[in-house]
C-alpha cells in the first residue's frame, strides 16, 4: 500500500496524477468550510486508484451512512438471489406469511426492492425503542396495508426498506443482517461494513452545521409538519435523528440506515459488484443488469420530486444526479452524508463519506452538492485516462 501524501494543510492520501482534480476540489471544499471530517475513495479496474481523506480524520475511522445502508442491504439480496439461496421475484409472504396481511400475500420483494410497495411507513405509532428492539417494527410492517397498488407507483421506503428485507432474509437465510454482512462483505473483501457495533472507539458522530445563506424548502417543511402526509409518516415515526450518534443506536439492527463503514470500503463493495477485486467478484453480468436497471422513474410520492429506482438502488435523476444524467451509475447517497456508485461502462466506483451535516434536508433540495461535484470529477479524470490510453496505443501502432 502505498504511503499518504499531504496535499495541503487540509487533504492527506493517495491520488495518481490523473485524478488531480480530485484533489483542488477535495481541498478546495475543505478550505471553504463545506467540510472538515471527509473520506473519498475511487476503484478503477478492481484496483483502488485514488483515497483521499480530511488531515484530522484517521485512516481507520467509521461512520454511520445513512441511507447508504440500503444499497449495502440490496447488493447482498442480490448476490444471494444469484446463488439461489432467495427467490426475489416469489411473494415475501411464502417466506414471511404474517406479511399476507392486508391485501400483501402476493408483494414480491423485487418489488420492494423498487419501492413500489406501497409500504413507506406504517399506521402504527411506533417509539424509538420498538425500532431498536426489531420486532415491535416488523410486526407493525407485516401488518401495514399498502398506501397504493403495489407496483403501480413509487415512494422512498426509509425505515420500512430496512425492516422488510431485513426480515425476509433473516427468515430465509436464518442470518441476521450483519452476519450476512461478515459473509459477504468482511471475510471475502476485508471491506468493513457494519450493521450493530460494539463500541465507539474507532467511531466518528455526525457533527451539525449551519453554512450561511442556506434556507430550506417551505414545501418540504410543510410534509414533514403534517402527520398524514407520506414524508412525515416514512421520516418520522419515529424521528430517531435525536439518538444517531449513540451507542444504543448503533449497537442495534436498523438495516435500512444504521450500517457503519468508511469510504474505501464502500467503492471496494460496490467495485466488486462490477468486476473482480483480488479475485472476488460479488456478481455475474446477469445479476449486475438486473439490479441496476431502471424500474421506475417520476415524481417520488413520499419526495414530491424526481426519483429514479432500480432493483434496490437510486439511478440519477435531476435532483440526485451522482456524476451527471448522462453518466449510467447506479448507488445510493446516505443524507447529508455519504454517497456511493458504480458506473459499469467505465468499470469505476466512487465513495465519499463524511460526519460534517451541512443540510438537514439536502436530499429533497439539492443545496448541498460537495459528493456530486467529486463524483463527477472522478469519471471525467478516468475517461480522460482511457482517452489518453487509446491515443498512446494508437500512435504506436502508426508511427510516422
Amino acid at each position: 500500500m502505498e504511503k499518504d501524501v499531504a496535499y495541503s494543510e487540509h487533504v492527506v492520501g493517495v491520488c495518481p496524477e490523473e485524478f488531480l482534480p480530485l484533489v483542488a476540489e477535495f481541498d478546495r471544499i475543505h478550505r471553504e468550510g463545506q467540510d472538515s471530517n471527509a473520506e473519498l475513495c475511487v476503484y478503477v479496474d478492481g484496483e483502488e486508484r485514488v483515497r483521499l481523506r480530511s488531515a484530522g480524520r484517521l485512516p481507520d475511522q467509521l461512520q454511520n451512512v445513512r441511507s447508504v445502508s440500503k444499497a449495502l442491504l440490496s447488493v447482498v439480496t442480490h448476490a444471494l438471489h444469484e446463488r439461489g439461496e432467495i427467490n426475489i421475484d416469489r411473494p415475501i409472504a411464502e417466506t414471511w406469511p404474517e406479511f399476507a396481511a392486508a391485501g400483501k400475500a402476493s408483494l414480491t420483494l423485487a418489488t420492494f426492492l423498487s419501492h413500489q410497495a406501497g409500504l413507506i411507513g406504517v399506521d402504527r405509532q411506533l417509539s424509538v425503542d420498538d425500532v431498536l428492539e426489531w420486532d415491535p417494527a416488523v410486526e407493525a410492517l407485516a401488518a401495514q396495508r399498502p398506501y397504493w397498488e403495489p407496483g403501480t407507483d413509487h415512494g422512498y421506503h426509509d425505515l420500512t426498506f430496512g425492516w422488510g428485507v431485513g426480515e425476509f432474509l433473516r427468515r430465509a437465510t436464518g442470518k441476521r443482517v450483519d452476519e450476512l454482512f461478515r459473509d459477504e462483505f468482511r471475510e471475502p473483501l476485508g471491506a468493513e461494513v457494519r450493521i450493530g457495533i460494539d463500541d465507539l472507539t474507532r467511531f466518528a458522530p455526525f457533527r451539525q452545521t449551519r453554512p450561511a445563506g442556506t434556507g430550506t424548502a417551505a414545501d418540504i417543511l410543510h410534509l414533514l409538519g403534517d402527520k398524514s402526509s407520506l414524508l412525515s409518516r416514512s421520516q418520522r415515526n419515529p424521528n430517531l435523528i435525536s439518538v444517531e450518534n449513540s451507542l444504543r443506536y448503533l449497537g442495534a439492527e436498523v438495516p435500512g440506515c444504521n450500517a457503519v463503514s468508511s469510504a474505501r470500503a464502500l467503492a471496494r463493495i460496490f467495485a466488486a459488484t462490477i468486476g473482480p477485486v483480488d479475485g472476488t467478484r460479488l456478481w455475474s453480468e446477469e445479476t449486475l443488469l438486473r439490479a441496476s436497471r431502471l424500474q421506475r422513474r417520476g415524481t417520488d410520492r413520499v419526495f414530491v420530486r424526481e426519483r429514479a429506482y432500480s432493483l434496490g438502488f437510486m439511478l440519477p435523476d435531476h435532483n440526485l444526479p451522482q456524476a451527471g444524467l448522462a453518466v449510467d451509475s447506479f448507488g445510493h447517497y446516505g443524507q447529508d452524508c455519504a454517497l456511493v456508485f458504480a458506473v459499469p461502462g467505465d468499470n469505476l466506483a466512487f465513495a465519499y463519506t463524511t460526519i460534517q451535516l451541512n443540510r438537514r434536508l439536502d436530499q429533497y433540495t439539492r443545496t448541498d452538492d460537495r459528493a456530486d461535484r467529486l463524483g463527477r470529477l472522478a469519471v471525467e479524470a478516468a475517461r480522460r485516462l482511457v482517452r489518453i490510453r487509446a491515443q498512446a496505443r494508437s500512435r504506436r501502432a502508426c508511427p510516422l
